[in-house]
Protein backbone atom coordinates (compact mmCIF):
# COMPACT_ATOMS: atom_id res chain seq x y z
CA UNK A 1 0.00 0.00 0.00
CA UNK A 2 3.01 2.41 0.65
CA UNK A 3 4.04 1.66 -2.86
CA UNK A 4 0.84 2.03 -4.26
CA UNK A 5 0.15 5.44 -2.62
CA UNK A 6 3.46 7.01 -3.50
CA UNK A 7 3.92 6.07 -6.86
CA UNK A 8 -0.13 6.63 -7.55
CA UNK A 9 -0.98 9.67 -6.35
CA UNK A 10 1.88 11.95 -7.10
CA UNK A 11 1.69 10.06 -10.66
CA UNK A 12 -1.49 10.57 -11.20
CA UNK A 13 -1.62 14.06 -10.46
CA UNK A 14 0.63 15.23 -12.95
CA UNK A 15 -0.24 12.96 -15.70
CA UNK A 16 -3.99 12.77 -15.20
CA UNK A 17 -4.71 15.82 -13.32
CA UNK A 18 -2.43 18.74 -14.94
CA UNK A 19 -2.43 16.74 -18.06
CA UNK A 20 -6.19 17.09 -18.28
CA UNK A 21 -6.13 20.78 -16.87
CA UNK A 22 -3.57 21.70 -19.85
CA UNK A 23 -5.69 19.52 -22.57
CA UNK A 24 -8.61 21.49 -21.46
CA UNK A 25 -6.83 24.73 -21.70
CA UNK A 26 -5.52 23.66 -25.60
CA UNK A 27 -9.24 22.91 -26.26
CA UNK A 28 -10.20 26.22 -24.90
CA UNK A 29 -7.67 27.84 -27.12
CA UNK A 30 -8.48 25.79 -30.42
CA UNK A 31 -12.45 25.68 -29.60
CA UNK A 32 -14.98 28.61 -31.08
CA UNK A 33 -15.64 31.15 -28.27
CA UNK A 34 -19.49 30.07 -27.93
CA UNK A 35 -17.96 27.51 -25.62
CA UNK A 36 -16.88 29.57 -22.82
CA UNK A 37 -18.87 29.30 -19.94
CA UNK A 38 -21.03 26.22 -21.12
CA UNK A 39 -21.01 23.32 -18.61
CA UNK A 40 -18.80 20.07 -20.06
CA UNK A 41 -19.99 16.39 -19.72
CA UNK A 42 -18.07 16.78 -16.41
CA UNK A 43 -19.73 19.53 -14.73
CA UNK A 44 -16.82 21.80 -15.72
CA UNK A 45 -17.25 25.07 -16.91
CA UNK A 46 -15.30 25.77 -19.88
CA UNK A 47 -12.89 28.67 -20.14
CA UNK A 48 -13.40 29.19 -16.86
CA UNK A 49 -10.16 29.12 -14.32
CA UNK A 50 -10.53 28.37 -10.37
CA UNK A 51 -8.82 26.94 -7.63
CA UNK A 52 -11.64 24.72 -6.86
CA UNK A 53 -11.99 23.48 -9.78
CA UNK A 54 -8.38 22.97 -10.55
CA UNK A 55 -8.29 21.37 -7.06
CA UNK A 56 -10.99 18.77 -7.98
CA UNK A 57 -9.42 17.98 -11.34
CA UNK A 58 -5.80 17.49 -9.51
CA UNK A 59 -8.34 14.83 -6.39
CA UNK A 60 -9.36 13.08 -9.69
CA UNK A 61 -5.99 12.23 -10.57
CA UNK A 62 -5.29 11.23 -7.46
CA UNK A 63 -7.95 8.74 -7.31
CA UNK A 64 -6.78 7.61 -11.11
CA UNK A 65 -3.48 7.00 -9.96
CA UNK A 66 -4.34 5.13 -7.19
CA UNK A 67 -6.66 2.88 -8.86
CA UNK A 68 -4.13 2.77 -11.67
CA UNK A 69 -1.16 2.09 -9.44
CA UNK A 70 -3.34 -1.10 -7.56
CA UNK A 71 -4.53 -2.20 -11.14
CA UNK A 72 -0.50 -2.22 -12.27
CA UNK A 73 0.37 -4.33 -9.51
CA UNK A 74 -2.25 -6.75 -9.76
CA UNK A 75 -1.51 -7.57 -13.59
CA UNK A 76 2.24 -7.06 -13.65
CA UNK A 77 2.93 -11.02 -12.53
CA UNK A 78 0.99 -11.77 -16.26
CA UNK A 79 2.08 -9.58 -18.44
CA UNK A 80 4.81 -11.21 -20.90
CA UNK A 81 7.71 -9.83 -22.81
CA UNK A 82 10.57 -7.91 -22.57
CA UNK A 83 10.04 -4.53 -20.55
CA UNK A 84 9.45 -1.99 -22.91
CA UNK A 85 6.87 -4.55 -24.41
CA UNK A 86 5.08 -4.64 -21.57
CA UNK A 87 5.09 -1.12 -20.74
CA UNK A 88 3.88 -0.47 -24.13
CA UNK A 89 0.52 -3.52 -24.50
CA UNK A 90 -0.79 -1.77 -20.89
CA UNK A 91 -0.42 2.23 -22.61
CA UNK A 92 -1.78 0.41 -25.52
CA UNK A 93 -4.88 -0.80 -23.75
CA UNK A 94 -5.15 1.79 -21.28
CA UNK A 95 -5.51 4.13 -24.39
CA UNK A 96 -7.97 1.58 -25.68
CA UNK A 97 -9.79 0.82 -22.86
CA UNK A 98 -9.93 4.46 -20.82
CA UNK A 99 -9.95 6.55 -24.45
CA UNK A 100 -13.54 4.26 -25.19
CA UNK A 101 -15.03 5.45 -21.35
CA UNK A 102 -14.22 9.00 -22.05
CA UNK A 103 -14.76 9.67 -25.93
CA UNK A 104 -18.65 9.91 -26.85
CA UNK A 105 -20.81 10.91 -29.30
CA UNK A 106 -22.94 12.36 -27.27
CA UNK A 107 -22.77 15.41 -24.93
CA UNK A 108 -21.09 18.58 -24.93
CA UNK A 109 -17.19 17.48 -25.25
CA UNK A 110 -16.51 16.35 -27.94
CA UNK A 111 -19.38 17.48 -30.38
CA UNK A 112 -18.50 21.59 -29.55
CA UNK A 113 -15.04 21.42 -28.79
CA UNK A 114 -12.99 21.86 -32.20
CA UNK A 115 -10.97 20.42 -33.75
CA UNK A 116 -13.00 17.13 -32.78
CA UNK A 117 -9.73 15.32 -33.88
CA UNK A 118 -7.29 16.75 -31.11
CA UNK A 119 -10.28 16.31 -28.23
CA UNK A 120 -10.42 12.50 -28.97
CA UNK A 121 -6.60 12.56 -29.32
CA UNK A 122 -5.76 14.00 -26.32
CA UNK A 123 -8.60 12.24 -24.22
CA UNK A 124 -6.95 8.60 -25.63
CA UNK A 125 -3.22 10.03 -25.76
CA UNK A 126 -3.66 10.66 -21.89
CA UNK A 127 -4.65 7.13 -20.57
CA UNK A 128 -2.56 5.83 -23.41
CA UNK A 129 0.35 7.40 -21.15
CA UNK A 130 -0.13 7.08 -17.80
CA UNK A 131 -0.60 3.14 -18.41
CA UNK A 132 2.73 3.14 -20.31
CA UNK A 133 4.51 4.84 -17.32
CA UNK A 134 2.77 3.99 -14.30
CA UNK A 135 5.01 0.48 -14.44
CA UNK A 136 7.97 2.63 -14.03
CA UNK A 137 6.75 4.39 -11.32
CA UNK A 138 5.45 1.70 -9.31
CA UNK A 139 8.53 -0.31 -9.76
CA UNK A 140 10.84 2.69 -8.53
CA UNK A 141 9.10 3.08 -5.54
CA UNK A 142 8.92 -0.66 -5.04
CA UNK A 143 12.68 -0.71 -5.41
CA UNK A 144 14.37 -1.62 -2.59
CA UNK A 145 17.15 0.93 -2.58
CA UNK A 146 14.73 3.58 -3.08
CA UNK A 147 14.81 6.51 -1.44
CA UNK A 148 11.18 6.71 -0.40
CA UNK A 149 11.71 3.91 1.59
CA UNK A 150 14.28 4.98 3.68
CA UNK A 151 13.60 6.08 7.19
CA UNK A 152 11.13 8.35 8.12
CA UNK A 153 10.46 8.98 4.49
CA UNK A 154 8.36 5.64 4.24
CA UNK A 155 5.64 6.63 6.51
CA UNK A 156 5.92 10.26 6.34
CA UNK A 157 5.67 10.55 2.36
CA UNK A 158 2.24 8.74 2.13
CA UNK A 159 0.96 10.47 4.74
CA UNK A 160 1.68 13.79 3.58
CA UNK A 161 0.00 12.78 0.05
CA UNK A 162 -3.44 11.36 1.43
CA UNK A 163 -3.33 14.90 3.82
CA UNK A 164 -2.94 16.74 0.54
CA UNK A 165 -6.02 14.42 -0.80
CA UNK A 166 -8.05 13.63 2.06
CA UNK A 167 -10.70 12.14 0.22
CA UNK A 168 -8.59 9.51 -1.39
CA UNK A 169 -8.48 7.63 2.20
CA UNK A 170 -11.68 5.83 1.29
CA UNK A 171 -10.56 4.75 -2.54
CA UNK A 172 -7.47 3.65 -0.50
CA UNK A 173 -8.94 1.41 2.16
CA UNK A 174 -11.06 -0.26 -0.37
CA UNK A 175 -8.19 -0.88 -2.10
CA UNK A 176 -5.77 -1.94 0.50
CA UNK A 177 -8.85 -4.48 1.47
CA UNK A 178 -8.63 -5.75 -1.79
CA UNK A 179 -5.06 -6.27 -1.64
CA UNK A 180 -5.31 -7.69 1.86
CA UNK A 181 -8.12 -10.58 0.51
CA UNK A 182 -6.17 -11.22 -2.79
CA UNK A 183 -3.07 -11.79 -0.90
CA UNK A 184 -4.26 -13.88 1.63
CA UNK A 185 -6.45 -15.86 -0.97
CA UNK A 186 -3.04 -16.25 -3.02
CA UNK A 187 -1.43 -17.72 0.01
CA UNK A 188 -3.77 -20.62 -0.04
CA UNK A 189 -1.96 -24.40 -1.32
CA UNK A 190 -3.89 -25.02 -3.91
CA UNK A 191 -5.02 -21.50 -5.08
CA UNK A 192 -1.18 -20.95 -5.43
CA UNK A 193 -0.63 -24.13 -7.21
CA UNK A 194 -3.81 -22.82 -9.39
CA UNK A 195 -2.19 -19.83 -10.09
CA UNK A 196 1.03 -21.28 -11.65
CA UNK A 197 -0.88 -23.42 -13.97
CA UNK A 198 -0.34 -22.55 -17.74
CA UNK A 199 -3.73 -22.98 -18.76
CA UNK A 200 -5.06 -20.62 -16.04
CA UNK A 201 -2.25 -17.72 -17.07
CA UNK A 202 -3.77 -18.14 -20.54
CA UNK A 203 -7.44 -17.58 -19.43
CA UNK A 204 -6.24 -14.81 -17.57
CA UNK A 205 -4.43 -12.82 -20.17
CA UNK A 206 -7.08 -13.87 -23.21
CA UNK A 207 -9.66 -12.28 -21.21
CA UNK A 208 -7.59 -9.00 -20.73
CA UNK A 209 -7.05 -9.11 -24.34
CA UNK A 210 -10.94 -9.82 -24.99
CA UNK A 211 -11.40 -6.68 -22.47
CA UNK A 212 -8.40 -4.33 -24.60
CA UNK A 213 -10.03 -5.57 -27.43
CA UNK A 214 -13.82 -4.67 -26.78
CA UNK A 215 -12.77 -1.20 -25.89
CA UNK A 216 -10.51 -0.49 -28.75
CA UNK A 217 -14.08 -1.71 -30.73
CA UNK A 218 -15.91 0.86 -28.76
CA UNK A 219 -13.67 3.53 -29.43
CA UNK A 220 -13.67 2.84 -32.82
CA UNK A 221 -17.26 3.31 -33.12
CA UNK A 222 -17.41 6.46 -31.19
CA UNK A 223 -14.54 8.07 -33.53
CA UNK A 224 -17.02 6.52 -36.46
CA UNK A 225 -19.94 8.66 -34.51
CA UNK A 226 -18.12 11.91 -34.46
CA UNK A 227 -15.89 12.37 -38.04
Amino acid sequence: MRVIVIAGIPYGVVVAGVGSRLAMLLLRVTSPDRVIGVQSDDDFTIGRFTIAGTYNLLLIGALVGIIGAAAYRLVAPRLIGPTWFRRLTVGLASGAVVGSMLVHADGIDFTQLKPTWLAIGLFVTLPALFGTFIGSAVDTVSAGDSWTAAGRRQWLLPLVAIALFPPTILPIVIVAAIVGLTTAIGEVEGVRDLRRNAIVTLIIRAAWLLIATAGLNALINDIAELT
